[in-house]
């Protein structure tokens, strides 16, 4: 071969001479046509007439044994079925970058996120055939995002201040899940498989441990926290075993019940809504209002943009405790314990009195008076806070 001197060992399954030779004939062809670059490896020539769905169950398998939670196979599997199915895409051969951008361009049911997120599918489906030698090259790369802005089907608004503490007052045993989606940021699926191991309450800073493999971006963080959260979960820890929520993570309709009880609008005047994820929000924007520098609020809310790694990070090369100081003293210590008004064991005091101080100032404006009024004077005694009355 051109390729110079080489022993190549081939089976040719014949006993018949003449079927030997032709059989050699052919395999050398081949051969020097991909030594010429005029035909694809063979390694690609199988792989492009194999069944689509054969590879698509062996990139579901790998994300299987890459621990990706239940709700994202569930997602990738039966997307990528759907695309297979609507676009004609049979054979490896078949992926076209026109064809995806034809089946885009027809959809009308569907949001421009969701769009985009069966383009992450097929993408990331193809990258990793491209990268496992089934591909030469991805074709779906090319094809590019739609739009988003100004086409969104609704948009989450945050939760003011006061208006968390009313959720905080009416949702009774569910408080401890409110407290910690807002204080804390976490998602759904991480609260949902949050363990008391996580959470480490004896530290001289309390703080939460979001295990990577719970998290959207399988990368660990550390989570400290306010003063009032922590003594909520001191309250609630028992002997330490076990799920933190038990009973899991309100649905749609548990969280507007609690919303409507609380008296607080799921819907603005902009048509911005409240849904469970916009508890994350809220978080943000309370970090925001409380002042925490901007850099300290991205590593925080674990976005994607802050690309240092947990491991490499020492938490105090950026203000994270200044953060959750800062934070604890723009909520009302009275969240951790209804019946003590204390934030933890022995900071109760420093925080309440900053806190007073922001409690009158807001009580002052016509906005605080007015969600005074709107606040029951007697709540229960299990799920009630303490305030001080506006003056004057």
């Amino acid at each position: 071969l051109s390729d110079g001197p080489k022993i190549y060992d081939v089976p040719l399954h014949t006993h018949l001479k003449e079927v030997a030779e032709a059989k050699a004939r052919e395999l050398i062809g081949e051969k020097e046509k991909e030594l010429a670059g005029l035909l694809d490896g063979k390694a690609f020539r199988d792989a492009a007439n194999k069944p689509l769905l054969e590879h698509h169950a062996d990139f579901v398998a790998t994300l299987v044994a890459r621990g990706r939670n239940k709700d994202h196979l569930i997602h990738v599997r039966n997307r990528l079925v759907k695309l297979f199915k609507e676009c004609g895409w049979e054979k490896l051969r078949d992926l076209s970058a026109d064809d995806l951008e034809t089946w885009v361009s027809a959809q009308t049911k569907f949001s421009p996120k969701t769009l985009n997120e069966y383009l992450a599918h097929a993408k990331t489906f193809a990258n990793w055939l491209e990268k496992q030698g089934r591909l030469a090259v991805n074709p779906l790369n090319r094809v590019g995002k739609v739009p988003t802005e100004g086409r969104e089907t609704f948009k989450r608004r945050a939760l003011k201040l006061e208006e968390f503490l009313k959720l905080m007052e009416q949702s009774g045993e569910r408080r401890l899940v409110y407290a910690l989606a807002v204080l804390t940021g976490l998602r759904r699926s991480e609260l949902k498989r949050l363990l008391w191991a996580d959470v480490h309450l004896d530290d001289p800073r309390p703080w939460i441990e979001v295990r990577a493999a719970t998290t959207k971006n399988k990368r660990a963080a550390t989570m400290f926290l306010v003063p009032q959260l922590a003594g909520m979960l001191a309250e609630r820890r028992g002997d330490g075993t076990g799920l933190v929520l038990p009973k899991g993570v309100p649905g749609v309709d548990t969280l507007r019940k609690d919303l409507a009880k609380a008296g607080v609008e799921i819907e603005d005047e902009r048509g911005w809504r409240v849904d469970f994820h916009a508890l994350r929000h809220t978080y943000a924007s309370l970090l925001s209002e409380a002042g925490v520098s901007e850099g300290a609020r991205v590593k925080m809310a674990r976005h994607s943009e802050w690309r240092q790694t947990n491991h490499y990070t020492d938490p105090s090369s950026v203000p994270l405790l200044a953060g959750v100081d800062q934070l604890a003293s723009h909520l009302p210590s009275s969240i951790a314990s209804p019946k003590s008004g204390k934030t933890g064991q022995n900071e109760g005091n420093a925080v309440q009195s900053d806190m007073l101080a922001f409690v009158e100032s807001f009580l002052a404006t016509d906005e605080g008076r007015k969600a005074w009024a709107k606040i029951p004077k007697n709540p229960p005694r299990k799920a009630g806070f303490k305030m001080a009355s506006p003056r004057g």
